[in-house]
């Protein structure tokens, strides 16, 4: 390394995110000669499918054998000839002339990065699922739980109860049987038509084999292990005084009630948008996701010398954001001094392998569609965590005037907490969607302003020295 250089810097290629995709086009990147710079949230490569892969807390029989795939893929990206920048929090980014300058908070430093080109691999996040006592200690989400079980190998003391609908409630569940502590039951909202959908599409449901196989695996392993999984439920309730104690849920319109002290919730993922906001991207409403997306163009560009690859962009899983972080890295190749045969090879056998993917990742779109019903919430169900805001709020405030996001933030204070809207965004658009007969896209979002991650003035008055790293 180099000596210290000023607070500023300049990288050819900036990669923001270290999960499946951004691993996949640095890797990529560096194998053609170009040294990206990666800045990553965590303290260590993998994001959260890959979380903790390089001294995994809970062994493969737990994790599952896609692990193996991680573990060889962040030992390629270690390889690499890349400038990985961890514990680095991207709290600004906006573009500059033809490039984009970053702000960027390390060990309590901030400090500006200017990139002439600009990969956003940033992830998603678990779609907030607001229903009555979603606010209580001893309920949160399910991959909340999977972060702890791979980053710390911890377990629930009392066998928890998993409710929501989508792939990961079986994964988890499955997780804990193969840990020894097997939930005490799943409750199902996928309602009973969507699960005859692979019947219905039997091109789609080929190209998804993959997925279901593995899917209907573990739902026998917990069957065989006597797990009862419950379906047709409509409606969720979470009681108790100061913590969770029973639960109660409508099942082909009829109430029951369970005993509980952890319930874990889940009803998918959705891009983490607060970035590609920021830097004025367009987004459209995207029905099956029911949540925003960056409009991208067959290269994956969203704008000139800007990519957004994997979930932050669409849900495809692991391997499509493997694809797409290659392909974004081969694009930034050609624009930089063009692709050989073999690359131009390498990329269009990427675009079909992704074009079937996500034929597949239709049907999974459709057969889990999330059951949010908002405007049908009861009315003291919470939608702004942060500001203790229920859903007869915002209500109220709509009826009071408020004919957008913007609106309703400054009638309520909605959205400006501390997650700066992450957990109530999607749900106000919903339930203004409804409320105004108007599409989500007509209703649209939360302006966003920087910073996009919490930074505290001290921080953003101490500035940061950054390392010339060349080798």
């Amino acid at each position: 390394m180099s000596e210290n250089s000023t607070s500023s810097q300049v990288a050819e290629v900036a990669i923001i995110g270290a999960g499946p995709s951004g691993l996949a086009a640095a890797t990529r990147l560096a194998k053609a000669g170009l040294k990206p710079v990666v800045f990553d949230l965590n303290a260590a490569p993998g994001g959260q499918v890959y979380r903790q892969v390089e001294s995994p807390q809970a062994d493969l029989r737990v994790t599952g054998i896609d692990y193996r795939l991680g573990q060889r893929v962040v030992e390629a990206f270690r390889r690499a000839r890349v400038d990985y920048r961890p514990d680095s929090r991207v709290w600004w980014v906006q573009r500059v002339d033809a490039g984009f300058e970053l702000g960027v908070l390390h060990e309590g430093r901030s400090a500006v990065w200017r990139a002439r080109r600009l990969i956003l691999c940033h992830g998603a996040m678990e779609r907030p699922f607001p229903f009555p006592g979603w606010q209580l200690p001893g309920v949160m989400t399910a991959g909340a739980a999977q972060v702890l079980l791979k980053q710390g190998g911890l377990l629930p003391e009392d066998a928890p109860i998993l409710v929501g609908s989508g792939p990961l409630i079986y994964l988890l569940g499955w997780q804990y049987l193969q840990a020894g502590r097997p939930p005490t039951c799943i409750l199902d909202l996928t309602p009973r038509h969507q699960w005859r959908l692979p019947l219905r599409q039997p091109v789609k449901a080929w190209h998804a084999r993959g997925y279901l196989f593995k899917g209907l695996k573990m739902m026998l392993a917990l069957k065989r292990a006597g797990v009862a999984i419950e379906r047709d439920i409509d409606a969720l309730e979470a009681i108790g005084d100061k913590v969770l104690e029973q639960i109660r849920y409508r099942q082909r319109g009829h109430w029951k009630q369970r005993p509980a002290s952890l319930l874990l919730s889940h009803v998918g993922v959705v891009p983490e948008t607060h970035l590609t906001r920021s830097l004025g991207l367009t987004h459209r409403w995207h029905a099956e996701q029911q949540s925003f997306l960056p409009v991208r163009d067959d290269t994956l560009s969203a704008d000139e010398n800007l990519w957004v690859v994997g979930d932050g962009a669409a849900i495809g899983g692991a391997v499509n954001a493997m694809r797409e972080g290659t392909l974004s890295a081969l694009e930034v190749i050609a624009s930089h001094h063009g692709l050989t045969k073999e690359e131009r090879h390498e990329r269009d056998g990427l675009r079909r392998e992704r074009a079937r993917d996500l034929c597949a990742r239709q049907l999974l779109d459709a057969m889990f569609l999330p059951p949010l019903n908002i405007d049908a919430m009861p009315e003291e169900t919470i939608i702004c965590r942060c500001e203790a805001l229920t859903r007869g709020d915002l209500d109220q405030a709509i009826s009071d005037g408020a004919e957008g996001p913007n609106q309703l933030k400054a009638f309520t204070r909605c959205g400006m907490g501390p997650c700066q809207g992450r957990q109530c965004s999607v749900n106000a658009t919903l339930l203004l969607s409804r409320r105004l007969a108007q599409t989500p896209d007509q209703i649209g979002q939360w302006q966003i302003r920087p910073p996009v991650q919490t930074i505290t003035l001290g921080e953003l008055a101490t500035p940061g020295v950054v390392e010339n790293r060349e080798t």
